[in-house]
């Protein structure tokens, strides 16, 4: 028995993040995305339905560290034709700035928004996807893993 995870932490789930290594890549999707269509062929899939996609970013955070290798290891993607930003990304940026991770990242004090042709361009080599309960439209995420660094 391990204690301190989320009871929605599924066995798979923890499996596929201690299996990835430094630099590969996760997608947390919201429950409009097609999961099915992302990754790679060898890519991870792990659902979580009916979990709201911040509580899953805050169970990633609280397991794995950021990759310190680039600029933005924690991306969002902006709503395409001026629809507005959605609810869930004020909590992503609460969720990250209350994480250990945040003083690893000092200028990241909003997680940087992507054009969202940029942001699907990177959804084909992702090395884990993760579906979610989150309804607010365009409420994806990406986190690049790092490594533990003593």
């Amino acid at each position: 028995m391990l204690k301190n995870i989320p009871a929605f932490v599924s066995p798979d789930l923890i499996y596929a993040l201690n299996i990835i290594g430094h630099g590969s890549r996760i997608m947390v999707c919201d429950a409009n995305c097609d999961f099915n269509t992302i990754g790679h062929d060898r890519c991870y899939k792990v659902r979580l339905d009916g979990i709201r996609g911040p509580e899953v970013v805050k169970a990633i955070l609280d397991l794995i560290p950021l990759d310190d290798y680039i600029e933005d290891p924690i991306r969002l993607s902006t709503p395409e034709d001026g629809r507005p930003i959605p609810p869930c990304f004020e909590k992503y940026d609460k969720v990250f700035l209350e994480s250990e991770e945040a003083a690893r990242f000092p200028h990241l004090k909003q997680i940087p928004r992507y054009e969202d042709a940029d942001f699907w361009r990177e959804a084909k080599p992702i090395d884990l996807v993760i579906a979610t309960g989150e309804t607010d439209p365009y409420g994806n995420i990406f986190i690049q893993k790092g490594v533990i660094i003593k």
